[in-house]
């Protein structure tokens, strides 16, 4: 009896061992600190279940974060520059007008690599165009200077027509589609969803982009300062390991992701809206030339039309190391 149980409690001994090498080996920095993370959970969804989740601590259990809120990425990169951050989820646009104004920000890792399932023009509910090209001259709202603004400027130059884009938040445009104020509009997830959920307007089939790629598609990246990433790359590591593991979670637990966003957004979106948003992302867990690539396009797209003074190259940006 008694070496039965010398056997159960070196078994158990065993066990705990084997799981606190396993949980250690994991880990990549031990150093404490409190760091500040921007997110802006309407533009990038999944960005309120790291929050929550805290995926981080796996590789930094002695990292604490504040989130720091910010309803577009142009809250972050306001704040950005006023000193306040230097971790942020970003749109690609902004990330780009950020880099090139401050040109001391590292591109660091891939949050989303939106595809042209993230796109769709909605018309009017009652209007009687059924195809894109018979929006030819007509009066498009979308966010101007943002990914949708490139990508409705390619699906025209592709189809031969021209819009009259102008420049509206989408909170804004919803409710002037809904008035009949718009000919049509073009916008991100959740917003499309909504409008299709609440029968505010109609997308245009396919409803989606993907026949366009791969000119629309987009890098939505997670930054830091180059200050940062020199005197914390282990730190800077395990942020993009533990985006890594969102993206893994987004993908494997749609649901319980799903909720989390609807909580954290407090209900303001319906449910069914932001599962099928969610279902519309796509994300990868490396950072390659083809991102590079595309990340390079947005660059070309903001010189040219004169939001950024001078164009710079992305791959001089990009870090992948922190993948490594």
């Amino acid at each position: 009896m008694k070496f039965k149980k010398m056997i159960f409690c070196l078994s158990v001994f065993v066990f705990c061992l084997v799981s606190v090498q396993s949980f250690a080996s994991d880990v990549i920095s031990t150093e404490k600190m409190k760091i500040t993370w921007g997110y802006c959970p309407y533009g990038m969804l999944e960005t309120s279940v790291q929050k929550v989740k805290k995926f981080y601590k796996k590789y930094l259990p002695n990292v604490e974060v504040d989130w720091f809120f910010g309803l577009w990425s142009v809250h972050l990169i306001n704040n950005w520059i006023a000193g306040k951050i230097e971790i942020a989820y970003l749109g690609n646009m902004p990330a780009v007008m950020l880099q090139n104004r401050l040109m001391n920000t590292r591109w660091v890792g891939v949050a989303v690599y939106p595809h042209g399932d993230v796109g769709a023009i909605f018309v009017p509910k009652d209007s009687p165009i059924k195809d894109v090209k018979e929006l030819d001259g007509a009066t498009i709202a979308t966010g101007v200077g943002s990914s949708h603004h490139r990508i409705l400027e390619e699906v025209a130059r592709q189809e031969g027509i021209k819009f009259n884009i102008v420049s509206q938040n989408p909170e804004v445009a919803v409710g002037n589609l809904e008035a009949g104020k718009l000919q049509a509009f073009c916008y991100w997830p959740p917003y499309i969803e909504l409008c299709r959920y609440r029968g505010i307007g109609k997308c245009l089939e396919p409803c989606n982009t993907k026949k366009y790629e791969p000119y629309v598609n987009a890098i939505w990246p997670l930054l830091v300062s180059e200050r940062f990433a020199k005197k914390h790359p282990d730190i800077v590591r395990g942020l993009v390991k533990a985006d890594n593991d969102l993206h893994d979670f987004m993908v494997s637990h749609p649901d319980e992701a799903a909720a989390i966003v609807y909580k954290e957004l407090e209900e303001k979106i319906p449910l069914e809206s932001l599962k099928a948003s969610l279902a519309r992302y796509q994300y990868s867990n490396e950072l390659t030339d083809e991102h590079i690539e595309v990340m390079q396009r947005d660059i070309d797209f903001l010189y040219e039309k004169g939001f950024i003074k001078k164009p710079f190259k992305a791959a001089d940006w990009a870090d992948n190391n922190f993948y490594k």
